[in-house]
């Protein structure tokens, strides 16, 4: 088996046909790829669509469990994993159409650990078709001159394909009951990857959903993702150290770029303290912290692309914490009254 794709979901039922729909209507035996989808303890209908694929898709398997959360279960799949190559796709996003083939292709022939390709965020849930263009010559280069010269890839897991044999190797795990999960893990697999190539050609479709998990209003949710990101911080920090200990190539254009991204993620954290119901002393508690591992205030943060007015204008309010503080109700009050809309 050439090909295995890692599904978790949990209450999916609104998702989880298109993203099964875009992956079984794939040019590819089905001989050659199984769709692992791995119920996370779901309480809506999810179940019931996996089910029926399951019972259509002679390649497709369904596997339940007690709640574990997102890291936990790519554990599991990647446990449970047969082919040659491994894919995790989150269930709310799908691909194109008969994308995979042109993937696997460039794996099997060029015996590559890691293959990256394009996601296209929309809010549309049926841009399934795809035209491929002529691609040109696309050289295969080792994990570290990636990560050092992409400063703006992405860190989620659904944007590339793994080598399970070079994936087992490596002995690296999804972090579990963690934030962003996948962003250490793949700044990780990079760093023991001989064998990678990006094709810059967009399969991926990020679905940019108003109900997501960012956008959710609840306190107590929207406390923990405060608290996630600055967890975030602190882990990126210790990753920072430990690759600044190793004699690897590049590491000083890696840590740059590992810091940029720490950077990033507290900027839009701020985004959160203004929805977080929580007091100014709590805030400067939070900032604090951050200063102690250098994330705060944001340092190289605009360039080439977070060069927008506004994102200026923010990150100048935000650098300067007692500006900040000075806002902060006003404009909790905007948000509330739906006067400005927060990332």
């Amino acid at each position: 088996m050439k090909l295995s794709i890692v599904v978790p979901f949990y209450n999916a039922e609104d998702h989880l046909e298109r993203c099964l729909t875009s992956l079984t209507n794939q040019n590819l035996p089905k001989s050659d790829y199984e769709i692992i989808l791995i119920n996370d303890g779901s309480t809506d209908n999810g179940i019931a669509i996996a089910e029926q694929f399951k019972n259509k898709h002679g390649n497709i398997s369904v596997h339940c469990q007690k709640n574990k959360g997102l890291g936990a279960t790519r554990n599991i799949g990647m446990h449970l994993a047969k082919g040659d190559y491994i894919y995790f796709i989150d269930a709310d996003d799908y691909i194109a159409f008969n994308t995979l083939e042109i993937l696997l292709e460039y794996l099997l022939k060029i015996d590559l650990d890691i293959i990256g390709f394009s996601t296209l965020p929309t809010d549309k849930v049926d841009l399934f078709s795809y035209q491929l263009k002529p691609i040109g010559n696309i050289e295969v280069i080792t994990g570290n001159e990636f990560l050092a010269k992409n400063k703006n890839n992405r860190l989620e897991a659904w944007w590339y394909i793994l080598k399970r044999e070079f994936l087992l190797k490596t002995n690296l795990k999804f972090e579990e009951g963690k934030f962003m999960e996948d962003a250490i893990f793949t700044i990780k697999i990079f760093l023991e990857a001989n064998r990678t190539m990006f094709l810059p050609i967009a399969i991926h479709r990020y679905v940019k959903s108003p109900n997501s998990i960012m956008n959710n209003e609840d306190q107590t949710h929207i406390k923990k993702v405060v608290a996630d990101y600055v967890s975030l911080a602190y882990r990126f920090d210790t990753l920072i150290n430990e690759i600044a200990k190793k004699e690897i190539k590049d590491a000083d254009a890696i840590i740059k770029n590992i810091k940029f991204k720490s950077t990033v993620s507290i900027y839009f954290m701020f985004f959160k303290l203004i929805r977080l119901k929580i007091s100014i002393p709590k805030i400067h508690e939070i900032l604090r912290d951050l200063e102690k591992i250098n994330v705060y205030p944001l340092t190289n943060f605009i360039g080439d692309v977070y060069n927008h007015r506004k994102i200026k204008i923010t990150a100048f309010v935000f650098n300067h914490k007692y500006l900040f503080y000075l806002f902060l109700y006003p404009l909790r009050a905007m948000h509330k009254l739906k006067l400005i809309k927060l990332y």
